[in-house]
């Protein structure tokens, strides 16, 4: 596949949330727009991940009060 930022993000939103699907969430590459010292600071932190761990990473981060926290990392899962 290409090599691009894929997921998604929540605004206001825990992580039941994500995980009862009881919101559809946006594409991560809107989270540019909506807060892009965010996205950018995130892009910036997922190439130092994927360089670090020479594999695509599946990653979960929060923000809060417009500062950005990774909070885990993942090799991740590739379709067949």
């Amino acid at each position: 596949g290409k090599n691009i930022l894929f997921g998604e993000f929540l605004i206001n939103a825990q992580g039941e949330d994500v995980v009862a699907g009881i919101r559809t969430p946006k594409p991560i590459s809107e989270l540019e727009t909506e807060m892009p010292e965010v996205y950018a600071e995130f892009k910036s932190n997922t190439d130092i991940l994927e360089n670090h761990y020479g594999d695509m990473q599946d990653i979960e981060f929060t923000i809060q009060e417009g500062k950005l926290f990774m909070l885990q990392t993942r090799n991740g899962k590739r379709g067949g």
